[in-house]
């Protein structure tokens, strides 16, 4: 925030009034006549020229932004869209006597006004800088004229095609989803085939789809099962593997009972005085040999019960990870058919916008188009578009529509062969 002395110095009431004299002389000789209008309304796009006397170096060139706001040095945004340049000065010098600067002087003149806008039926569509004086008939002269029939219908040609090869698209990609989600339905319940839908299998642009969506049901399919069959082969060895080691557990408990058995008739001959000690300790030694062995065992086939659970785990997830893929390409494929049915009435509509306004275009003389024109208009904040003619004057921000009027339905012939037309009238 700028607070300097001169700032705040009072200006006197005499040489307040020649300043004010000399600004509006500046002001009435650099302003075109139309912003000079009391009533002249600011909009987006206007160009504002700013000053204050005795602050230079706030004076500048300001653009009013698309929101109606034009932003000034020390005091920033301040609306002034729909107001007159009295009105918008009068809110630049109530926000900066708001504690900027005492008693200011402030000019705001419109430097350049917004541009007005032409389209539709003319050679070089743009915008074009407003001038005092402009009508709708410089306007289009400034667009470089009226378009040669030639030039519109070569344009309506392409729109044409563009438009037709969308729907072909469209047409073309719903037919292959379509016997895409006939696959996915029959892999998601387990079928190995699936029925082609009706009118696919006679036509023959989808024998080469039909073909490949069997394949990849085929190649699929036996995908899975070999998955299958591979861990489904691994449970015999696993079984096998758990009988013999319950027979080298079975074996291990024998012994361990034969050597039990030996040792209390051991334990009553070295009660007797008959045995050594020592030849005691070799079977006490040997007996917990036997135990641990029976208890690795016993881990053993532990482990085996718990590979046979985690076999038929991998066999559940493998099938679950089939149809899970299965599920999400169909919801998938649905989801794009829904949007190509959403979008397919539409396209169809503005292949046919294209086909009649192409085909009028080829039977018409450039003599004998007729034209129309409309402007829009904003007023009080709120477009109006209404018709007018060549001599209508213009103002700025102004959007000039010229249209080529049409009959209601003409030949097609300019655009594309009959049998074409045909074709296209029927898909």
């Amino acid at each position: 925030m700028i607070r300097t002395a001169s700032r705040h110095r009072s200006i006197s009431p005499r040489r307040r009034a020649r300043v004010g004299l000399a600004l509006l002389l500046a002001l009435g000789l650099g302003l075109p006549a139309a912003a000079q209008d009391a009533s002249y309304r600011l909009g987006p796009g206007d160009r504002i020229n700013f000053s204050v006397y005795g602050q230079t170096e706030l004076t500048g060139d300001y653009t009013v932004g698309g929101g109606g706001n034009l932003f000034l040095p020390l005091i920033g945004e301040v609306a002034v869209g729909g107001l007159t340049l009295p009105e918008a000065q009068g809110r630049v010098v109530a926000r900066l006597a708001d504690g900027f600067l005492q008693q200011p002087v402030v000019t705001l003149r419109v430097s350049e006004m917004r541009p007005f806008y032409v389209l539709g039926d003319v050679r070089a569509p743009g915008s074009f800088p407003f001038r005092y004086g402009a009508s709708v008939l410089s306007g289009i002269a400034l667009a470089g004229g009226f378009a040669e029939p030639q030039q519109v219908q070569l344009g309506q040609r392409t729109d044409f095609l563009a438009a037709d090869e969308r729907v072909r698209v469209l047409e073309a990609n719903r037919r292959l989803l379509t016997v895409r989600r006939a696959r996915l339905e029959a892999q998601r319940r387990d079928k190995d085939a699936f029925e082609p839908p009706p009118g696919t299998d006679t036509d023959p642009r989808m024998a080469a789809a039909l073909a490949e969506e069997r394949e990849i049901l085929k190649g699929q399919r036996a995908a899975l099962d070999q998955s299958l069959d591979l861990l489904r082969a691994q449970k015999p060895r696993l079984e096998s593997e758990i009988t013999g080691v319950q027979a080298q557990r079975a074996s291990e408990e024998t012994q361990l009972r034969l050597i039990q058995a030996h040792m209390e008739d051991y334990e009553k001959l070295m009660a007797s005085g008959l045995a050594r000690r020592y030849q005691g300790i070799e079977f006490a030694r040997e007996e917990a040999r036997n135990k641990a062995a029976i208890a690795r065992l016993g881990a053993d086939l532990a482990r085996l019960d718990l590979a046979i659970g985690d076999l038929a785990l991998r066999i559940q997830e493998t099938v679950e990870a089939y149809r899970r893929r299965v599920m999400s390409d169909l919801q998938d494929v649905t989801t794009r058919l829904n949007e190509i049915e959403t979008q397919l009435p539409s396209a169809r509509e503005i292949r046919e916008a294209r086909l009649q306004a192409g085909g009028a275009l080829g039977t018409q003389a450039q003599g004998s188009l007729a034209r129309k024109v409309f402007i829009t208009r904003g007023r009080d904040g709120t477009p109006e578009t209404f018709e007018a003619d060549e001599r209508a004057a213009l103002m700025p921000g102004d959007i000039v529509e010229v249209r080529r009027e049409l009959p209601a339905r003409a030949g097609q012939a300019g655009l594309e062969p009959a049998g074409q037309v045909a074709a296209a009238e029927t898909r």
